[in-house]
């Protein structure tokens, strides 16, 4: 058994200076027999390796040291000695697979203390292989593990100009980042942590794709997410976005989830532009899934005399009472009357009461039973 100790930097420099810049397989044969240890010979790292003469030049595994547990440890151990002559030699040798390192299962930890470790000019060199000419760090966003160390890059390049490569990266792909329960915590986690100003792009990208994220399964998830996120003046001009579209929106199974969250936020002046516009729609809504929903909503807040009045003009009420899903608009819309407006209660009890033959059956009867019991 040989013991290489690093205690001796000069020592490491020759072992590194060796390196000729070869990826070689953790699985590859002349690694068989490899003992790792991350142990501390009088507080230095070091490894041990058995079978030497299986390995050759010890500087060659640098990079398959980076993907195993201990050797990963033991490289963040070396970054953690602050000398740059290191950090720049470990930088030079792994630089052409900073990808592969981004998204393996050990090598993440160490390129997250690499990015930490090195300069800025060797961070814009990360960050153009990054980007240029591929997307890697839009791949390495989808990836189980490479999202850590997207995120990692985030909080590292917040205060840098070289966060704008992460951005126009980001905006290149927004959609389908947003359309993957993956890459749409990248978004968000640019809309926490940088300020507008840096987010702005992502910020029209989410006005110009509001609609087509709003009726995808996973977008809309995404979407009322950006919503919560988005701040300063590009908020008014989505908000007023999705207000302009909330007819489209509202008759759409999914988009009507983005109407709920909106209305959810309670802004009285955003509330009352959406409830004019939905006026004609209450009654087609109620007899609808997510539609229904939406309704609901509509009556526990300032929508409510709108709702209950287009139910009183149309001749279809009593098709809403005895609906699957209407009838719990109906009932929504008599608990919420009785306790905020008496007279307009009372008028849609005397039009249910106008059909209470027709309510004996099916989902009508919850409506019947509700009005003798008020």
């Amino acid at each position: 058994m040989y013991s290489m100790d690093f205690s001796g930097i000069g020592s490491f420099e020759s072992c590194l200076d060796d390196f000729p810049g070869t990826f070689v397989n953790p699985s590859s044969p002349m690694f068989h027999g490899v003992n790792w240890s991350n142990g501390f010979s009088n507080g230095n790292p070091r490894f041990d390796f058995e079978a030497t003469s299986n390995v050759g030049n010890p500087s060659n595994i640098v990079i398959t040291m980076a993907m195993t547990e201990h050797g990963s440890e033991l490289l963040q151990e070396l970054l953690s000695l602050k000398d740059s002559r290191i950090s720049n030699r470990i930088f030079n040798m792994v630089f052409e697979f900073i990808f592969e390192l981004m998204i393996h299962q050990f090598g993440r930890y160490f390129f997250q203390k690499l990015i930490e470790s090195v300069d800025e000019n060797r961070l814009q060199m990360i960050m153009e292989k990054l980007t240029v000419p591929e997307n890697h760090i839009y791949h390495a966003s989808l990836h189980k593990y490479g999202n850590f160390s997207v995120k990692k890059l985030i909080t590292t390049l917040k205060r840098s100009p070289l966060i704008t490569y992460v951005i126009k990266a980001f905006s290149n792909k927004f959609e389908k980042l947003m359309t993957d329960p993956t890459g749409r915590y990248m978004i968000m986690e640019c809309l926490e942590v940088l300020d507008s100003r840096t987010n702005d792009l992502l910020y029209v990208r989410a006005m110009e794709r509001c609609l087509e994220l709003s009726r995808h399964e996973q977008g809309v998830v995404s979407m009322n997410a950006c919503i919560a996120r988005i701040k300063g003046p590009r908020r008014d001009q989505l908000l007023d976005w999705i207000c302009y579209n909330v007819r489209f929106l509202a008759q759409d199974p999914t988009g009507n989830y983005v109407v709920q969250y909106v209305i959810g936020l309670n802004n009285p002046g955003i509330n009352d532009q959406i409830f004019s516009l939905l006026d004609g729609l209450y009654v087609k809504l109620s007899m609808a899934k997510t539609g229904s929903h939406l309704v609901e909503q509509c009556l526990r807040l300032s929508g409510m005399n709108r709702v209950i009045n287009e139910f009183l003009a149309s001749n279809r009420l009593v098709f809403v009472a005895k609906d699957r899903y209407g009838n719990y608009v109906i009932q929504t819309a008599l608990k919420e009357s009785k306790k905020r407006n008496g007279r307009i209660h009372a008028s849609l009890i005397m039009k249910l009461e106008e059909h209470l033959g027709c309510l004996r059956h099916g989902y009508g009867r919850n409506i019947r039973t509700l009005i003798q019991s008020l």
